[in-house]
């Protein structure tokens, strides 16, 4: 496929435009007019770009863009250099998506999160520009708290952290990949829900939760991340008939 339709047909599904981000959303580099073989990954990292070279793809798409935040030199020497090099020197492009990848309602982070966790009735919530990034589901009949921990060691096989300090029964739960902060917290307590399932915390946060009686399940940063890259890559694959591949670099953070 030609990049330029490529890019077309990202922009669609994604509407970066309708996202206020602190991040380019889209071609960040163009080292390649085609897309043949595609790897995804959450992070734009030197391990990600030797994994892309090594399995001969032409096309690299990250939900992290580090090295083009917008409070980060981005000068092309060091670790920026040295990555940039290997994608024109080996004919790959990147792409980032970072909020439109947070908040697509079939194939971003949360909706997916939601949906292996079995919730319904998915609400959308948290606004970045036009669009929403964090939701709400439910489920038919309440379970208990336990019950849903049981769900989340299958949603995250290696591991999360556990803060049960309110309601005993759950029936309504918050996603917010990556890192809710305190103002994704407070929306999601204001949303109703029962407990939130999230990405990173801070120290203080614990001492919040138990103040405020809120349950909440942490399970990484990097691991409530996984999910829109991989399914981006299935439906790439599939829609478009590009081999495309997710490549799974864990963090533990």
């Amino acid at each position: 496929m030609q990049l330029s339709e490529f890019s077309s047909w990202l922009d669609a599904l994604l509407v970066p435009s309708e996202f206020k981000d602190f991040c380019p959303d889209g071609l960040c580099v163009e080292a390649n007019d085609k897309v043949t073989r595609l790897v995804t990954g959450v992070s734009f990292s030197e391990d990600l770009v030797d994994a892309a070279i090594e399995r001969k793809a032409d096309c690299i798409l990250v939900h992290h863009l580090h090295g083009f935040w917008n409070n980060e030199r981005r000068i092309p020497v060091g670790p920026l250099g040295r990555k940039l090099k290997k994608l024109f020197c080996n004919g790959i492009c990147l792409y980032g998506f970072h909020l439109p990848l947070d908040g697509h309602i079939e194939v971003g982070n949360n909706a997916q999160i939601a949906k292996a966790f079995g919730l319904e009735s998915l609400e959308w919530y948290m606004m970045e520009g036009k669009r929403p990034i964090a939701c709400t589901g439910r489920y038919a009949n309440a379970i208990s708290a336990e019950g849903f921990l049981a769900k989340a060691d299958a949603v995250f096989p290696k591991g999360f952290s556990r803060f049960l300090f309110g309601k005993k029964d759950i029936l309504k739960v918050a996603v917010c990949s990556g890192s809710a902060g305190m103002e994704g917290i407070e929306a999601s307590i204001a949303q109703g829900a029962d407990i939130l399932v999230t990405g990173e915390i801070r120290e203080s946060t614990p001492i919040f939760l138990k103040e405020n009686g809120f349950n909440l399940v942490a399970a990484g940063h990097y691991r409530t991340e996984v999910f829109g890259v991989r399914a981006l890559a299935s439906k790439i694959e599939s829609e478009l008939g590009i081999k495309a591949e997710f490549v799974d670099l864990d963090n533990p953070v």
